[in-house]
């Protein structure tokens, strides 16, 4: 079983384990990042790790990367980017205990060649390492680190990275394989895990949050966490002020230079009201409490900040409903 602090908080954004998951490209790694950061400036000692991707985390925290061994890069917050390769290295090593005896197995090419054609070994490994160090223990014999977030890859690899243990667990012969795939598949099933599903508010990455949700449910048997609908826009108008809009367009066929700005508005409007229905489906479809961050203008670093800050604003409890933030400001948790 992982050995986090038995005081840990299971609220969705406190959560001991934080797994993010969501489509590529809806902003995972930025959501990641900032609940890390959140985390690590409340005091707790926080490892954030990626899952083989190029180092997304160091590019969004404005840090050096920190391949396959935690770095602190910030106060309290550490940062590992896992590989296949650094995984199987770090597990084999304390198998074999000695390097010399790693070398002569893991670098002959035939070996590499045969681990590379196991299925979902890589996912195997990098999870192991992920329980490793949810277990890992300071010099004072405390918990290295209090929290942990994993930025999760992208819909099916994580599929395979968090349902992998469990199924080795329940197929595997008793012995130290099968031992191991269940503290593994414990860790992911905690009380204290939370899987947040990040999407944009538009058709596939919606349809991708909902299968995860599902998943989760049916397979995964993770807890949920949030739903985080990533890059909300802000409205123009209300829906109810359509008349305006169309007083506009006449005012902008009598003076011309209005026509780019009412376009534009029109274009601004259609596309909010079509995001507004796609985050009212994933609201109806996943169950779960929805937060909202709205489509933010900047980048780096900042926007991390930024992102962590709108967390700090929308206190998470299963029982509340934090109102909208408005323009520009966090939307809010919405229950469903």
């Amino acid at each position: 079983m992982h050995t986090f602090p038995p005081e840990s908080s299971t609220a969705p954004l406190d959560a001991a384990l934080q797994i993010v998951a969501g489509k590529g490209g809806v902003g995972r790694t930025v959501i990641a990042s900032a609940l890390a950061l959140r985390l690590a400036r409340r005091g707790h000692p926080t490892l954030l790790l990626e899952v083989n991707a190029p180092d997304n985390a160091a590019a969004c925290l404005e840090v050096a990367p920190s391949v396959d061994h935690p770095t602190e890069v910030l106060p309290n917050l550490w940062l590992c980017r896992m590989t296949p390769a650094g995984s199987m290295a770090e597990y084999a090593l304390m198998i074999l205990r000695f390097r010399a005896l790693y070398s002569l197995v893991f670098d002959n090419r035939l070996v590499r060649y045969m681990l590379r054609s196991i299925p979902s070994l890589a996912e195997f490994t990098m999870l192991g390492k992920a329980w490793f160090h949810s277990v890992e223990r300071a010099a004072e014999d405390e918990p290295k680190y209090a929290r942990m977030v994993i930025d999760a890859p992208a819909t099916g690899h994580a599929l395979t990275f968090l349902s992998v243990a469990r199924t080795v667990h329940d197929v595997a012969p008793a012995g130290t394989m099968k031992t191991a795939a269940g503290r593994m598949a414990d860790t992911i099933e905690a009380p204290t895990t939370r899987m947040h599903v990040v999407a944009v508010p538009e058709e596939m990455p919606v349809n991708e949050g909902l299968d995860l949700v599902r998943a989760a449910r049916e397979r995964l048997h993770v807890r949920l966490g949030l739903g985080i609908l990533n890059q909300r826009l802000a409205p123009v108008f209300e829906p109810s002020d359509g008349p305006v809009l169309d007083r506009l367009e006449v005012d902008a066929a009598l003076h011309r230079e209005l026509e780019p700005y009412v376009r534009c508005a029109r274009r601004h409007q259609a596309r909010w009201m079509l995001q507004e229905q796609h985050a009212e489906r994933f609201r109806r479809g996943s169950q779960i409490p929805l937060l909202s961050i709205p489509l933010l203008p900047e980048r780096g670093r900042a926007l991390i900040e930024r992102i962590a800050l709108l967390m700090d604003g929308c206190e998470v409890s299963n029982s509340s409903r934090a109102s909208d933030g408005g323009p520009g400001g966090a939307r809010g948790v919405d229950e469903p």
